[in-house]
């Protein structure tokens, strides 16, 4: 076993310092403090999903940790979860999909990050998943919307990528997948349905018998072999009483919108790591195997320095256990890595739906994107091209149309927020489009060409040259014209992250490859630890979707199922 030292060496924040990995001889000779069979380390989605798929035999005995109280940045996520191929939401809504068209539609979006047959197992499984989420009290249902939006209010189902773009149409008919998760006991939703969501699954863990769940303790190191095979995990756990509350307060605190804003967090952390440097050192015992499933690293600053320092500006999506610790933990074992400069950076231009009748620009006055296209495409143009920078260009009807939207439609809190700062700090306006550029620094020649570009080919009836849809094309002529900053400066609209590179898994069984060739005995990934559906293109419910279908596969594999028939 030979550590992987490419990152590890130079990334370890000593905050939340991940330790190499203690060897011992013997197993059966060393001392434990708790045994299992199978140990998930980090209880979102995809260890929730691993957790609960595992113990649905009984023969095995699970331990779970998190870092905090579970739920992690699922729980404070949209609660998107993408399913399609006959959903029974989709066939109570009277929409009509296959697995053939769900398989074809993902192809388009994870290009040749996984393998074709694992996109098709994925599709094959994912009419099944709604029922197995509600089995363990998730709920989802209608009403299906044909909105254009990022994140439906008043909906549950919705199209949460880019199936009604011209491009995601040529592949497959277009179907509303992104099934939003509903408030238990039914309703109108009143907060981000992660909150919906992970709760109950949680819950349901929880209540299987040959389930121990340990809040507040963090993995530090991993125990194996002398050949390498893992057989343990050295955490810390805060035991439950004062301390631990303490600490769960300061979790939820630390990760909040506001908090973020008000640049307050880094003190909380200081209260959060000071607290888990008192906890309890515990060796666990595994048998069968361990399934990382702590999330990404879009927390380490340090890490994304490394791996891709241009999105160091972006706003985190997730919670501080984001850290890359369980990346690093399969770093230390020798596991193998990639992607992990690939991170999928939203902006989204709707709602209100008006932005999508927009021209979109670069720091250069060039047309950025189509407009239509789901956030991650826009902020992967955003930084991938135009260094950050970028505008909306639009003229006097249409900045009434986009204004009129933003003050009718239903708002959730940060939608609020977004919407003031877009109409009064984010919009500069002129009488010309040459004017226009001056004041917002870039080429006038070059901004009045992709304008006058834009509005010729509409005249012409010709094609858009980004296969933008013709009902959202309308020519920018009337005075006078504003230019809407989506750049990375933009505090209060901010474009959010996370990242989807991290272990190479074997995408039959989710056991982990090494990085000297063949595998980790005894370790698996999940969710975004590891390399998954979503690390191409990511759209609403993606991940999760992934996460619930990498989280069984593990599970299924240590069952002894074949993890390649995950809910099948």
């Amino acid at each position: 076993m030979q550590p992987d030292h490419r990152f590890l060496d130079d990334m370890v924040d000593t905050a939340t310092r991940v330790e190499p990995a203690r060897i011992v001889d013997n197993p059966y000779a060393e001392t434990w403090d708790a045994e299992c069979d199978v140990l998930v380390v980090g209880v979102g989605m995809a260890g929730v999903s691993a957790a609960l798929r595992t113990s649905e035999d009984k023969s095995i005995d699970v331990i779970a940790i998190d870092r905090g109280d579970g739920g992690g940045a699922s729980k404070l996520s949209g609660g998107v979860v993408y399913m399609g191929g006959g959903t029974p939401s989709q066939k109570e809504a009277g929409l009509e999909d296959s697995v053939e068209n769900l398989a074809n539609y993902l192809e388009f979006e994870t290009g040749n990050i996984v393998r074709q047959d694992t996109v098709r197992r994925f599709a094959a499984a994912s009419p099944k998943v709604q029922d197995w989420l509600e089995s363990y009290g998730a709920r989802f249902g209608g009403p299906a919307t044909d909105e254009k939006t990022s994140y439906p209010n008043d909906a549950s189902l919705y199209y949460s990528g880019n199936e009604v773009t011209v491009p995601g149409r040529a592949r497959a008919s277009a179907v509303q997948r992104g099934h939003r998760a509903k408030p238990p006991g039914g309703g109108e939703p009143t907060k981000l349905s992660g909150q919906y969501l992970l709760p109950p699954l949680i819950a349901s863990m929880e209540a299987q018998p040959n389930v121990r769940f340990f809040r507040q303790t963090r993995a530090t190191r991993m125990v194996v072999d002398k050949d390498g095979a893992v057989v343990g995990v050295e955490v810390l756990r805060i035991a439950p009483g004062f301390a631990a509350w303490r600490h769960a307060k300061y979790m939820a605190a630390v990760n909040h919108f506001v908090v973020a804003v008000l640049g307050v967090a880094d003190r909380l952390k200081g209260n959060i790591v000071g607290l888990e440097r008192k906890a309890k050192p515990m060796r666990i015992r595994v048998k069968k195997g361990v399934v990382l499933s702590a999330g990404g690293f879009i927390y380490n600053r340090t890490m994304l320095e490394k791996t891709s320092p241009d999105y160091l500006g972006v706003s985190p999506l997730g919670t501080i256990a984001d850290d890359g610790s369980g990346i690093k933990l399969g770093m230390t074992v020798g596991a193998k890595t990639d992607h992990l400069d690939r991170i999928s950076a939203w902006k989204f231009l709707y709602p209100p739906a008006g932005f999508t009748k927009s021209v979109s620009i670069d720091g250069n006055g060039e047309r950025l994107v189509n407009e239509e296209f789901y956030g991650a495409r826009t902020g992967e143009a955003l930084f991938g091209r135009a260094g950050g920078k970028g505008w909306l260009i639009m003229d006097a009807p249409l900045w009434k149309l986009v204004v009129d939207e933003m003050h009718t439609m239903k708002k959730m809190f940060f939608q609020k927020v977004q919407f003031k700062a877009i109409e009064n700090d984010y919009t500069t306006s002129a009488d010309t489009i040459e004017e226009l550029a001056q004041k917002i620094g870039v080429p006038a020649d070059r901004l009045a060409r992709t304008i006058a570009d834009y509005n010729a080919a509409i005249d012409a009836g010709k094609s858009d040259a980004m296969d933008k849809g013709e009902k959202l094309r309308r020519k920018i002529i009337e005075a006078p014209f504003f230019a809407n900053d989506i750049g990375l400066g933009a505090k209060f609209s901010p474009t959010s992250a996370i990242t989807v590179g991290g272990l190479v898994v074997d995408e039959d069984s989710g056991e982990v490859f090494s990085s000297e060739g063949g595998k980790v005995k005894g370790l698996y990934a999940a969710g975004r630890t590891a390399v998954g559906m979503c690390s191409h293109y990511y759209v609403s419910g993606l991940s999760l979707g992934d996460c619930v279908f990498s989280g069984c596969r593990a599970a299924e594999t240590i069952r002894g199922r074949g993890g390649v028939d995950a809910l099948i």
